[in-house]
């Protein structure tokens, strides 16, 4: 949550009463903000975050913003797939290349070294072919891939709630927070 006045986080905290109760509260820690060390309570914010939904447009922002990610996966599994192709079709060609000299060769040294050359060269290809059949295809489609990234997307609330603090962390970098006009809309008024 970011202060109205200055867009810097709040600061969660809990004071003490004369009677040992304590009382949850949000402040602006950030000095020289007109809301500087103004308390908000927090069972006011957090009941404007129970309700906050994002808006259809950071709904499309996301789901272009996967495509565009999907896409870009896809392309560099092609690539992939084309250099692993450039690479079997390289050691196909050396290993002709060794059985030809296999028969011209003389001296049974210069064949067992023919030999392991080409016996290393097939199982380099093996692995590159195995690698190729299983990085190609994607597992899963762009929508059983993103559909719990949006619903996760759909109640920040729960976030809150269920994510551990390094996923909160990562969630509240998310770029397009800065298009999330219902959050930005949200005024606490500082208790006095």
């Amino acid at each position: 949550m970011l202060c109205d006045d200055c867009s810097k986080p709040l600061t969660a905290c809990c004071s003490k009463s004369k009677t040992g109760k304590k009382h949850p509260y949000y402040l602006c820690p950030t000095k020289g903000c007109a809301s500087y060390r103004k308390s908000i309570q927090r069972d006011v914010i957090e009941g404007a975050l129970q309700r906050l939904e994002p808006s259809q447009y950071l709904f499309k922002l996301a789901k272009a913003m996967f495509n565009d990610a999907w896409n870009m996966r896809i392309a560099q599994a092609q690539e992939n797939a084309k250099a692993m192709k450039g690479q079997i079709n390289k050691a196909d060609k050396q290993i002709e290349a060794l059985l030809d000299r296999i028969v011209d060769a003389g001296t049974p040294s210069a064949i067992t070294a023919y030999e392991q050359r080409i016996s290393k060269l097939e199982r380099e290809k093996a692995l590159i072919e195995e690698k190729l059949r299983s990085e190609t295809a994607p597992r899963y489609t762009l929508e059983e891939s993103f559909e719990l990234a949006l619903r996760f997307l759909s109640s920040p609330w729960n976030i809150k709630k269920k994510a551990d603090l390094i996923l909160k962390k990562q969630y509240l970098d998310w770029p397009f927070w800065s298009h999330y006009p219902t959050a930005g809309n949200m005024v606490f008024e500082p208790q006095k």
